[in-house]
């Protein structure tokens, strides 16, 4: 539920690999006391956490479960002297300066600045091992932005990251894996540290933790250092926050039944009407009467058995004074979780028929899409074999028209030649034709000039005789 700026806008310091020291374990040490939180096991890498560092981190968790809140991890990433790795956390810086919401976790520019300025302040070979953030009321796992930050910032094989759910009183350590299928795990859990002297107080706070143990005084927060639990003083009822409601309950239904009495009595009724009512009345009351005595015995005796349980186990140091009904109030809670658990089930239950449902819109949708594809495809492949026919037909025109073309060139020209040789007859019979004209004509020109001359001359020589009246002259 943690989201983080883009990788370009945070720069994260020195983030390098510190080749690991080879150092004894906290359990292989007399001067720790160590305490299993959980159940952790062989295949589990050991996270050993400095009691008032998990205090200052449990402390920070529960100031604010409206929102998300974090911080690094301080410590040391070592191996022991069989080669296997563990880390320590013996400090914890808290981000500020950063944006959350319910949901998410963003670290900005200025949180790291502030917390590479107060790591500053540290011994150099306290360096971060890891982050913790908080999940109110969301359950302890790793979401997508959260692996983000893992693998971007957190990513050096012993880095881990915790998780803690203050509203769910759960919390919980992850760690890198070598598998490709689930990169990160939860481990089975954790190891608290403290000075050997404090072991009693270590054991009551791992029981804390772990939910078998309450407390007025809770330890994840007080300031409470000595070796054994603060003691408690229990200044109000003992009996369980349930009973005052039930006794409320039953109050309110003897005071409806005598306002039912009164009501009857003050009605108008017959004398024999009001003799049988008042019998039943009466009767219902006393019924009603028996059983909250009844009640009210059973509860005494169990108000006493539980005073009794608490005392005896008080006076044999076994367990805190008021066990018992602080086992009864966590039954409560129980209850509680289970009625929601089961409420968000038929949620999830109506979120899952609800995606059935889409998923089989989506197969139908899917199905007609499939359907047009293969409509399409037909009617492509129906285009593409009568492209094809068509592009053969036009290859064999091409063809054809190619072998006419010589022949229509061909004639093309000996009808041009022969247009030509038509011609040049023509031209040489209208020029023969002309010839003829001018010679005949010329001919005739002569003929009848030279007819003329000789007349004329023939005149000259032999004039007419003087003849006025006309008539044959003699000679």
């Amino acid at each position: 539920m943690t989201s983080s700026s883009e990788s370009d806008e945070i720069s994260f310091g020195d983030v390098q690999q510190v080749e690991r020291q080879t150092q004894r374990r906290p359990d292989e040490n007399k001067h720790f006391a160590v305490v299993p939180v959980f159940s952790p096991d062989e295949e589990d890498l050991r996270v050993y956490v400095d009691v008032d560092a998990m205090r200052d981190m449990e402390s920070h968790a529960q100031s604010n479960t409206g929102v998300e809140l974090g911080g690094v991890l301080l410590g040391g990433q070592y191996v022991d002297e069989d080669g296997r790795p563990f880390v320590i956390v013996t400090d914890s810086l808290r981000a500020q300066h950063y944006e959350s919401t319910k949901g998410s976790f963003k670290f900005t520019h200025d949180t790291w600045s502030q917390i590479t300025r107060e790591r500053d302040e540290f011994p150099e070979e306290l360096q971060m091992v890891g982050w913790y953030h908080t999940h109110p009321d969301w359950g302890v796992f790793l979401s997508g932005m959260d692996m983000f930050i893992c693998d971007n910032f957190f990513n050096k094989p012993l880095d881990v990251a915790l998780v803690i759910d203050p509203c769910r009183d759960d919390r919980g350590f992850f760690q890198w894996t070598n598998n490709p299928s689930q990169r990160t795990r939860r481990t089975n859990g954790f190891y608290l540290i403290g000075s050997r002297f404090r072991a009693q107080e270590l054991e009551y706070y791992a029981a804390r933790l772990e939910g078998e143990a309450t407390m007025a005084h809770d330890p994840r927060f007080g300031g409470h250092s000595g070796p054994y639990p603060a003691p408690v003083v229990n200044i109000s009822d003992s009996r369980g926050a349930w009973q005052a409601p039930a006794i409320m309950a039953m109050l309110t239904v003897q005071f409806c039944f005598l306002a039912l009495v009164a009501w009857k009595t003050l009605a108008p009724l017959s004398d024999a009407e009001s003799a049988t009512a008042r019998d039943k009345q009466l009767q219902a009351i006393e019924e009603r009467l028996a059983d909250i005595a009844a009640i009210r015995s059973e509860q005494a005796r169990l108000d006493a058995q539980r005073a009794v349980l608490d005392q005896v186990l008080g006076e044999v140091n076994v367990a805190p004074q008021g066990l018992v009904t602080s086992l009864m109030e966590e039954r409560q809670r129980v209850a509680e979780l289970e009625s929601s658990v089961l409420d968000k089930g038929s949620r999830v239950r109506e979120a899952e028929a609800a995606l059935r449902r889409e998923q089989t819109t989506r197969k139908q949708d899917k199905a007609d899409l499939q359907g047009r594809i293969a409509r399409l495809e037909s009617d492509n492949r129906r285009y593409l074999d009568r492209n094809e026919r068509l592009t053969a037909l036009l290859s064999d025109t091409e063809k054809r028209l190619e072998k006419y073309e010589p022949k229509a060139k061909s004639e093309k020209e000996d009808t041009a030649e022969g247009k030509t040789e038509r011609n040049w007859t023509w031209y040489a019979a209208i020029g023969v034709a002309a010839a003829l004209l001018l010679i005949v004509g010329g001919a005739l020109v002569f003929t009848f000039g030279r007819r003329d001359d000789e007349e004329m001359f023939s005149e000259e020589k032999n004039p007419p005789p003087n003849n006025p009246s006309g008539g044959p002259s003699a000679s």
